[in-house]
């Protein structure tokens, strides 16, 4: 009994597999409308990379900064899209940037204010010694 079972169970998955393998004729609607273009790529949006750093030369189109990253030393040139006022050589400075077919381009120059955190002399308070007590004496 359980062999028929098996051999019947086994010619109904053939018979069902036949008839999923036969070749249907496509069918293409009769009103097709025209394919719309796929939309185009946008371009990469660019990431902005900001770094601290000292002027060592400042020019109307240039900036070289020197920066300090793991005790290594470092200088970077930038491009300027505009002048920037204020700012000399030996100034600490700010720098958001974008990197631009292979040029650091500065979109934003900022020197950096330094914060200075002023402690007071805070009076020590007056000590009063423990009140001693008088202990028995052992006899």
């Amino acid at each position: 009994m359980r062999r028929f079972t098996l051999v019947v169970v086994g010619l109904a998955f053939t018979f069902c597999a036949l008839a999923f393998a036969t070749d249907k004729p496509s069918v293409i609607p009769s009103n097709t409308q025209p394919v719309k273009k796929a939309a185009p790529i946008k371009a990469r949006k660019e990431t902005r990379v900001s770094l601290t750093g000292i002027v060592k030369e400042i020019s109307d189109t240039t900036v070289m900064v020197e920066r300090t990253v793991k005790g290594n030393v470092e200088t970077m040139e930038f491009t300027l899209d505009k002048p920037v006022e204020n700012i000399k050589a030996g100034d600490k400075v700010k720098i958001s940037y974008v990197k631009k077919e292979g040029k650091n381009i500065a979109m934003k120059v900022a020197p950096v204010v330094v914060k200075r955190i002023i402690k007071k002399a805070i009076p020590p308070k007056e000590i009063k010694p423990a009140p001693v007590e008088a202990t028995p004496s052992k006899k």
